[in-house]
């Protein structure tokens, strides 16, 4: 099956290359509600370059045979000439719940910096349905995504149903999201104020988290796996940021606690399997690898220096419902213990809410293996 996918403004759109389905794929409801996996591609042998070594550690963490693989070619790949690099390559990827899939090309040359292009898996193979914003999250039945491709943080987000329909559309500021809602934070009237959405963009409460200023506030925090979410934020040239629970239900569920901060934005944070979030090391200068100096167990006002099993890894993606997380290729539980591993002959570029795992085949080429962590 061939499409095409609309770019930023002044972009060229770049032909797609999706393959056809072996399964049709029922509009039966979000992946945990029993929709099939697929599309598969049965001119790819899915398994072939995968190796998957289970320790036994995590009983029914790890898949136990690859089936099913489908492909789509939508970035433009990469050059240089007289300006210097130009085009964008694959970089990222995720999925809902109905397996609608969002692929990511990374640009490198003048626009955003991100492209956002939005496929839906129908009976006769993926359909490209439209170019999304610089930001994009997934939920457990479509996504929201920032409306507009320039400005950070996006003045708005549209709520968007698995198939890309508009279901609401909000204000913009920080987003943090998770498969079953959303809480956009922002500045107002002296106040740091923080929003809470359920999936389908319906408004559920408004909180003010702390007395601020806007000048020099940087955000930053996760939504972590249990659907609490840890707000952080710090005054550019004070040394130190405050952070605050919010509860699933929007409410703030701790006191304002002071964490060291970073020098140039607030301490970057990442959701952990089991509930906590990880909060990573200030970046030495001309080095990007990511290292995870403390944690924040949930509830808890304090950060904790990061345990030895996360100080020794890197980034990671997380499984769904929080059960492991993937450092590269080994699958981690919550408790670091090493689950075995998952190399799929390619780097691991995404992990959808339905389980769907996303490698960059090439700069232009994303494989995709539908449910593989189911």
């Amino acid at each position: 099956m061939f499409g095409c996918a609309q770019g930023a403004p002044g972009e060229a759109a770049v032909d797609v290359a999706a393959t056809a389905p072996q399964q049709p794929v029922p509009d039966a409801g979000p992946a945990d509600a029993g929709v099939v996996a697929g599309p598969c591609d049965p001119s790819i042998a899915a398994a072939e370059g995968v190796a998957i070594a289970d320790t036994g550690a995590c009983p029914g963490v790890l898949p136990a045979a690859v089936t099913c693989a489908a492909e789509i070619t939508i970035c433009s790949g990469l050059g240089s000439g007289d300006t210097g690099m130009y085009g964008n390559a694959a970089i990222r990827a995720t999925s809902d719940g109905w397996g609608s899939a969002v692929l990511t090309c990374h640009r490198n040359d003048v626009g955003p910096s991100d492209l956002n292009f939005l496929f839906v898996p129908t009976r006769s193979g993926f359909v490209s349905k439209a170019g999304l914003g610089v930001d994009v999250r997934p939920l457990r039945d479509g996504f929201v995504a920032s409306n507009g491709s320039y400005i950070l943080p996006p003045p708005a987000y549209d709520f968007l149903a698995h198939d890309g329909d508009l279901r609401a559309a909000q204000k913009g500021g920080a987003l943090y999201a998770g498969p079953d809602s959303a809480v956009i934070v922002r500045p107002a009237d002296g106040q740091l104020i923080a929003e809470s959405f359920a999936a389908d963009g319906t408004s559920k409460r408004t909180t003010a988290i702390a007395a601020v200023t806007p000048a020099g506030l940087m955000l930053d925090g996760a939504m972590s796996t249990t659907g609490a979410t840890l707000v952080v934020w710090q005054i550019y040239g004070e040394a130190n940021a405050t952070a605050r629970w919010l509860s699933a239900d929007g409410s703030a569920s701790s006191a304002p606690f002071s964490i060291a901060g970073w020098s140039s934005s607030a301490p970057q944070t990442a959701a952990l399997a089991g509930g906590a979030i990880a909060i990573a090391a200030e970046p030495t200068s001309g080095i990007s690898a990511r290292t995870w100096r403390g944690i924040v167990a949930p509830g808890e006002t304090v950060e904790r220096p990061a345990p030895a099993w996360l100080a020794s890894r890197g980034d990671f993606l997380l499984l769904p419902r929080g059960r492991a997380m993937a450092f590269g290729t080994e699958i981690v539980a919550a408790d670091g213990t090493s689950c075995g591993s998952v190399d799929p002959g390619a780097p691991l570029v995404g992990i959808g809410v339905d389980g769907t795992a996303f490698t960059a085949r090439s700069q232009r080429t994303f494989r995709i293996y539908p449910q593989l962590f189911r």
